[in-house]
């Protein structure tokens, strides 16, 4: 008699991988299989992970039902046990992440068409080829010798700067995987998904696209899935996700934007799809391309020292450099201007728009205020379940915390002392749209942030209106750093350059410089000069002398020998182990036994080069209701620690931590 080992859905709380089941006769299951099982009152799904004669010590149930094919490839077992391993997260939520919501759920998965079907979404619509492919321009010496070395290896970093051509190496590298059969996977940030993106890969490729995207219905996104698993589409374009498509026969990744934070999964398993595509081509055979202007500091040292292959673009193919302009707000304040557009800033907007050209104005706070503050008593209105401030929306005419999404009215006087003197303090995309509309009275603003862009396609409407020249200045967060590829675009405004600098992060240069050379590279798509002007207090800070002068190696030298004196990555792994407790005390007492607990055991089982520190309160100290403190492991080789690592509820794992 045969019996399988399966990881079962109802088991995903009690800690146990897997439980034995007996094959009947009358089932033909294979490792990859999804089956219903008795368990509990009720049976549950589960994934069948091995198959074997080896009779239990105990009587087991059979397998009631089976799917008539496995929905798991057999590599995506290999792979789920090495993401596992790797992020310190269970089994079952890795083989959860590899399939949709409606193809777990096994009813109405999507496997054929809906007749209720009523909404389609327009990446979809442009996801089809219209006539034969067409061609592309010819490539200069770096981008010829970069698809060669993708040729001659399987894993490739491509290092180039803003505008160098490297869509145009995935593409063509893309045409030999399809001319040999072979199937291909374009990973994007999710923000990059746009529809001139998507027409682009297929009008090129001449073949239908297949779309995984978070703004894709269940239902759209199960089908997708379907169509991807059944072999009837031969390219697959999606963001973080899509890692784990269930692509047959695959021949070829591309990575784009390499070392965007978009690619870490902020909840178990915490996956950075960069990680889990090198384990995929290893696993497949498959060539991967890592695309960026600002790879990883981390990626970029395997690069340099050859554990990769480092092909670079220096050269620019479209356009030319925008000339990057640092602003000192501080001489900004001390001549009495305290708007958050600089002389500067305002003098190359009136020009662009004079010229009838477009610009963007970049600035990673949502809504109007960032705060409420008391002018007497200096009082903020905070979120009473997370330890931040609540931010004003005007649309709202209401505070709301970003975080857990609770709001409440605006008050009209202090809960702490009374006073009336209640003012918003600080400005947000929201208010800095309207600041703009009030300047330029007769130029077309669109403002594109998570509350503009609500609802059925809603950011690709502001994309593609801004796009086509239906307005004039586009006012935005993190969704327009990256993507947008818009030749009438001469001007450039960073607002705020410091954020990233201020958090507590050894990522905080490395983030600055990354995301100002994107801001920046929105500027200099088309033949007319383009100015950038980046706003900051810390203008002597070299991660933003670096991006100015568009000088990658230039800030990998200053950043790197403050990150080999503390041991952060490349140097050395990180983890962070987090518990969260209704009760702050019950959280800090059990995050220090835990840190004792786990000094003593490396102590004990001489587990060298390892460092616990901590506890210390998280970042948000406080989220949705939970008191969250923290234990940071530094070292080398931290799976040798996983075994003595704390768990159960109330604790979290995030291996590779991205800030």
């Amino acid at each position: 008699m045969l019996y399988a080992e399966i990881a079962v859905e109802a088991a995903r709380s009690l800690g146990r991988e897997a439980y034995t089941y007996a094959v009947p006769a009358s089932a033909d299951v294979v490792p990859g299989h999804r089956v219903w099982v008795p368990f509990g009152p009720r049976g549950s799904y589960g994934y069948v992970l091995d198959v074997h004669s080896r009779p239990p010590d105990r009587a087991v149930k059979e397998i009631e039902r089976a799917d008539v094919e496995p929905l798991l490839l057999p590599h995506h077992l290999q792979l789920a046990r090495a993401v596992a391993d790797h992020y310190w997260a269970p089994l079952i939520e890795c083989l959860r992440a590899f399939l949709p919501p409606r193809v777990r759920a096994g009813r109405s998965s999507g496997a054929g068409p809906s007749r209720r079907q009523t909404r389609h979404s327009r990446l979809l619509q442009v996801s089809r080829p219209e006539g034969a492919p067409q061609a592309g321009p010819e490539l200069n010496w770096e981008q010829s010798a970069a698809v060669q070395a993708s040729r001659e290896c399987r894993q490739l970093l491509l290092h180039g700067v803003t505008g160098s051509g490297k869509t145009e190496v995935y593409l063509r590298a893309a045409e030999e995987a399809l001319g040999q059969g072979l199937r291909v996977l374009i990973l994007v940030p999710e923000i990059s998904l746009t529809p001139q993106l998507v027409a682009r890969v297929a009008g090129r490729l001449g073949r239908s696209a297949a779309i995984l995207h978070s703004q894709l219905t269940e239902l759209e996104r199960a089908q997708q899935w379907w169509r991807i698993r059944r072999g009837e589409l031969d390219v697959v374009v999606g963001s973080r996700s899509a890692v784990f498509a269930p692509i047959p026969r695959l021949g070829l990744i591309c990575l784009d934007e390499e070392g965007s934070s978009a690619y870490k999964q902020d909840r178990t398993p915490r996956y950075e799809a960069s990680w889990v595509a090198r384990r995929l081509t290893e696993l497949t055979g498959a060539h991967l391309i890592l695309g960026s202007a600002t790879p990883s500091l981390a990626t970029y040292a395997e690069g340099r020292t050859g554990r990769l292959r480092l092909a670079e673009l220096r050269k620019r193919v479209v356009g030319r450099p925008a000339q990057v302009e640092l602003v000192d707000m501080r001489r900004e304040a001390r001549s009495g201007n305290r708007s958050p557009i600089s002389k500067r800033l305002s003098e190359v907007l009136e020009r662009t728009l004079a010229q009838g050209e477009q610009a963007i104005l970049f600035l990673n706070r949502r809504g109007a205020a960032t705060f409420i503050l008391c002018r007497d008593c200096g009082e903020s209105t905070r979120c009473p379940g997370c330890s931040v401030a609540m931010v004003e929306h005007l649309e709202l005419d209401a505070l709301s915390c970003h975080y857990c999404g609770y709001s409440r009215p605006v008050p009209e006087y202090c809960a702490r002392c009374g006073s009336r003197q209640v003012r918003g303090i600080g400005v947000g995309t929201q208010r800095l749209e309207g600041m703009v509309k009030k300047l330029w009275p007769e130029k077309r603003v669109l403002r594109l942030d998570r509350d503009s862009s609500r609802g059925p396609d809603g950011y690709l409407d502001v994309i593609e209106a801004f796009s086509e020249g239906r307005a004039d200045v586009l006012v935005g967060t993190q969704l327009v750093a990256r993507g947008l590829d818009v030749e009438r675009v001469t001007a450039v405004g960073m607002i705020d350059a410091d954020l990233p600098l201020h958090f507590p992060d050894y990522h905080s240069a490395e983030a600055t410089f990354a995301l100002v050379s994107q801001v920046a590279g929105r500027a200099g798509r088309g033949v007319h000069s383009a100015t950038v002007v980046v706003q900051t207090s810390n203008p002597d800070h070299y991660s933003l002398r670096r991006a100015a002068g568009n000088d990658y190696a230039g800030f990998v030298a200053d950043e790197l020998p403050s990150r080999q004196r503390f041991q952060f990555p490349p140097f050395a792994e990180l983890a962070v182990l987090t518990y969260s407790h209704r009760d702050d005390e019950r959280a800090a007492s059990v995050t220090r036994d835990a840190a004792e607990g786990l000094a003593a055991a490396l102590l004990k089982q001489r587990l060298d080069g390892i460092r616990v520190q901590g506890p210390a309160p998280a970042f948000l100290h406080q989220l949705r209701g939970q008191y969250r403190w923290q234990v940071t492991i530094k070292g080398e080789d931290l799976g040798r620690l996983r075994p003595l690592a704390p768990g159960g509820r109330g604790w979290s794992y995030d291996v590779d931590p991205a800030g």
